[in-house]
């Protein structure tokens, strides 16, 4: 028998079906995601298209959970099985928390928006939020590049040089700065108008700007983590959310890591974190 999670965020919704004792435990048996709109029948389309795709019967499912922004479209029941509505940070934070086998830590779920919970055992509290995420990449993205499709700004970014376009640490000084090394960004974006970097400038390529977009984005989401794990006090940062597929993450996040003192932890199965939480917060009070 299965368990299926559901998560309806903003802009997509992620769907995580878990087999309860099976070899893949903790981690989900099979996951999709579809892009969520208003129209609650393309979702009961795309949740049969995905069960067909797995070769799995709808009278296998025993228990099904929905959380996110949109999570009242679901019905009541679902082939005949009752829907448990669990609260979105409680989703956050299981999820989190289970992916990376951690027990504590600050779990950032880097969706349209970007959204941090202080993760401890079975206790789960929201701490603050940005709407700098992946609305803000798209939305850049589309009127800086002109596109709005994350495969294509990561394709782009795949070629390109930050140096470029960004201020470096290396740039403004050529002291050894102890915790900050010189390929760190100083000014997101600062060469483009400086006098200084006209040349440079000049030559920034559409590959260049979109990964200094991707850097923007990351770094603001990632600084804010920074500040709010001192005021926590945590180690961990476990990332989940759709923003986790992009490839550059890992790079500029191993900065992160080094530079403050922290473990940035982007675990398997990432995308689907809240989905996942919300199926297993059911076997506990939320």
């Amino acid at each position: 028998m299965y368990q299926l999670g559901l998560d309806f965020g903003s802009t997509l919704t992620k769907m995580a079906l878990i087999q309860p004792g099976g070899k893949d435990t903790p981690f989900p048996r099979a996951v999709f995601k579809y892009k969520t709109n208003d129209n609650a029948e393309d979702f009961y389309k795309a949740l049969e298209a995905f069960l067909q795709k797995e070769q799995i019967s709808p009278n296998s499912i025993q228990r099904i959970s929905a959380t996110g922004t949109h999570s009242h479209l679901v019905k009541d029941t679902l082939f005949g099985v009752p829907v448990h509505i669990v609260p979105e940070v409680t989703s956050i934070g299981k999820g989190g928390l289970t992916l990376s086998g951690l027990d504590r830590a600050l779990i950032v779920n880097m969706g349209t928006g970007t959204t941090y919970v202080d993760a401890t055992g079975a206790e789960f509290r929201h701490l603050c939020g940005t709407g700098v995420g992946g609305g803000t990449l798209t939305g850049l993205g589309k009127s800086i590049l002109g596109t709005g499709s994350v495969r294509d700004i990561v394709r782009l970014a795949s070629h390109g040089r930050l140096n470029r376009v960004d201020l470096l640490i290396g740039d403004i000084t050529e002291q050894e700065l102890e915790f900050l090394p010189p390929n760190l960004t100083a000014s997101n974006f600062g060469k483009l108008a400086h006098p200084l970097y006209a040349n440079q400038a000049k030559d920034a390529t559409k590959e260049d700007l979109a990964i200094a977009l991707i850097n923007l984005v990351l770094q603001v989401i990632g600084s804010m983590a920074v500040m709010v794990c001192k005021s926590c006090n945590k180690k961990h940062v476990v990332f989940v959310g759709t923003l986790t597929r992009i490839p550059q993450i890992e790079k500029i996040y191993s900065i992160f890591s080094k530079v403050y003192d922290l473990h940035f932890i982007v675990p398997p199965f990432a995308v689907y974190g809240t989905a996942l939480g919300s199926i297993l917060a059911l076997g506990e009070d939320v």
